[in-house]
């Protein structure tokens, strides 16, 4: 018996020590990376982007001060939080000038077919 339970106690050990270690650095490289590409694609200058950009930071600081308290749950849950809203800012700042460009061709239509039908 206790041959089992020594090998259990060592397994059970590594689990929790495995847990305890922290957030890993690629995950939080990773927000820092998606906020960083969502700034410089312009997300700032579209008012949806800018919105889920200021969450991503918000929550990416929020995950900072868990990381230094320990609580390497909810860092995580922040990080995945502020990953999210940083990518989905950055989409939605790629998507904006091609909204314009869409609007202007829709334009440019409706200004042709009005010409040909006078």
């Amino acid at each position: 018996m206790k041959r089992l339970l020594s090998p259990l106690f060592c397994i059970g050990f590594v689990i929790v020590a495995g847990c305890a270690a922290g957030v890993s650095n690629e995950k939080i490289a990773a927000t820092d990376s998606s906020i960083r590409a969502a700034e410089e694609l312009g997300a700032p200058k579209v008012p949806q982007a800018s919105l889920h950009l200021q969450l991503a930071k918000e929550e990416n600081e929020h995950a900072q001060k868990f990381i230094k308290e320990g609580d390497t749950k909810s860092a995580e849950g922040q990080l995945m939080r502020a990953q999210a809203d940083a990518e989905l800012a950055l989409a939605l700042a790629r998507e904006a000038p091609m909204q314009v460009e869409a609007q202007q061709e829709a334009d440019k239509a409706r200004s042709l077919q009005q010409q040909t039908n006078h």
